[in-house]
């Protein structure tokens, strides 16, 4: 790594994005990325003599453990040359073939996964990826096989949250030439040329097939393809964020998507906005697929509100009223609780993380209720009376009308949003509802101008000693 590079291959990258952050290098050992640590290097010195910065350049090795002594061949060989040039060197071992079988995943998905889990964890600054153009043909190519939509047609990008992929505009040769004309060290990966991986069969034996064949560049037809693909998705993309600023409420965990006329849209934006919503919740997309996306579409167009399905890893989409649809993690909280109310004192509720305070009083008319209060009649609930979550068989009898209601009819007639039911506590003398959180008192408990009352405030974040 002492020669003059010559002017054939550069690093295509904006200093904007990269000056002020650590560098993080994936170091196989292999042509490619012993291509990119070498003008990784030149780019660090250019970019501080430039900036009058300091850029931390560091190499992370990871040990598939599948090829015995030439792994840890490559391993030693990597320290070495990062030891040479002063580099950092971060060795990560991971068994890929157990992983595999816990997975149920293929030795090149599970190698995948782990490497990437890796590379996360260093999302805070830049990680640069040896890719070039004919691995990003490959992905076109396998992604082709899978059915992918347009985004798989994309292929691979060159900057991708904090992932850089700088070589993606050089094949393989012309990576190697420029390897032998600078005189960059490299170790070669035996299992590269066994056809027995698919990336490896569609590099060794599909591709140069259809070359011959066809006698046509399929490498740089599939990054034609993949060049449409992303200016078609990029189109798509827009249209996608309009439906989102109109549509969608985003909180902290969940996302509520307004589907009204979701019927007359073209389903590639609908779809793309239940993905977007879906992302966000999940912080990410691994293994939504298009059946995932099938689903929520079937739940809102032939499902009543209060339906419910489940998607991957604890995402659940709920139908609401008013053409509404809630996506959200299933909370691993506990609602389940049942705790008897002290009359003459404090109650905490841990669950909640709410006291109770009790006091008798004289009611002097007013509202009966408020979201920090409550006031019921003292003679009607000064025994037996518990703070819990609803139950199966819980009743009403509302102030409006005469007769007795099941709690889940009440909150049927009264719209209140199913996400919502096992959240709001109830008041209760065994089964009969005494008040529903900031909705209803029940008929017999209401406290009358001038007569004994209990008075219940619900005080937030208060625990008692």
């Amino acid at each position: 790594m002492t020669v003059i590079p010559k002017e054939m291959i550069k690093l295509d990258l904006d200093d904007n994005l990269i000056k002020d952050k650590p560098w993080y290098v994936a170091f196989s050992g292999g042509p490619d990325s012993a291509c990119l640590l070498y003008l990784l290097i030149k780019k660090r010195e250019e970019i501080e003599k430039k900036y009058q910065v300091s850029v931390k350049l560091s190499a992370i090795h990871v040990n598939h453990n599948l090829r015995q002594s030439e792994s840890k061949r490559d391993q030693e060989f990597c320290r070495r040359l990062c030891e040479k040039y002063d580099i950092e060197f971060l060795p990560y071992d991971v068994d890929v073939n157990n992983y595999a079988k816990e997975e149920k995943l293929t030795v090149e998905q599970a190698a995948r996964v782990l490497r990437y889990e890796i590379f996360d964890d260093y999302s805070y600054g830049c990680v640069f990826l040896g890719h070039n153009k004919d691995d990003n043909a490959e992905t076109v190519f396998l992604n082709i096989l899978r059915g992918s939509g347009v985004q798989g047609l994309c292929g691979m990008q060159k900057v991708s949250d904090h992932y850089f992929r700088p070589l993606l505009d050089y094949t393989k040769k012309e990576i190697l030439e420029f390897n032998r004309d600078n005189g960059i060290e490299y170790v070669i990966d035996s299992t590269n040329q066994a056809s027995y991986y698919m990336r490896n069969y569609i590099r060794n034996e599909i591709i140069p097939a259809l070359n011959e064949k066809t006698n046509k560049d399929i490498v740089g037809n599939l990054i034609a393809l993949a060049d449409i693909a992303t200016q078609t998705q990029s189109y798509i993309n827009k249209q996608i964020d309009a439906e989102w600023d109109k549509r969608v409420t985003a909180g902290k965990d969940h996302v509520l998507v307004d589907v009204e006329d979701f019927a007359d849209m073209d389903q590639v934006i609908s779809s793309g906005l239940l993905r977007k919503a879906i992302r966000y919740v999940k912080k990410g997309l691994k293994d939504v697929e298009k059946k995932h996306i099938e689903i929520v579409h079937t739940l809102i167009f032939h499902s009543q509100s209060g339906a419910v399905v489940d998607l991957k890893d604890g995402i659940r989409v709920l139908l609401l009223q008013n053409n509404r649809v809630k996506i959200y993690k299933q909370s691993e909280e506990d609602y389940d609780f049942c705790v008897a109310v002290n009359i003459e004192g404090d109650t905490f509720i841990e669950s909640r993380d709410m006291n109770v305070r009790a006091f008798a009083c004289i009611f002097e008319g007013g509202d009966e209720y408020t979201e920090q209060r409550v006031f019921l009649d003292y003679e009607t609930v000064k025994q037996g009376l518990v703070i819990r979550n609803r139950k199966s068989r819980d009743f009403i009898y509302p102030a409006k009308g005469n007769g007795k209601k099941t709690l889940k009819k009440y909150f049927i007639d009264n719209k209140v949003d199913s996400d919502l039911r096992d959240r709001l506590f109830v008041l209760a003398i065994e089964n009969e509802i005494v008040y529903i959180e900031n909705k209803e008192i029940g008929k017999r408990f209401s406290p009358v101008k001038g007569s004994n009352a209990l008075r219940l405030e619900f005080v937030k974040n208060e625990r008692t000693v």
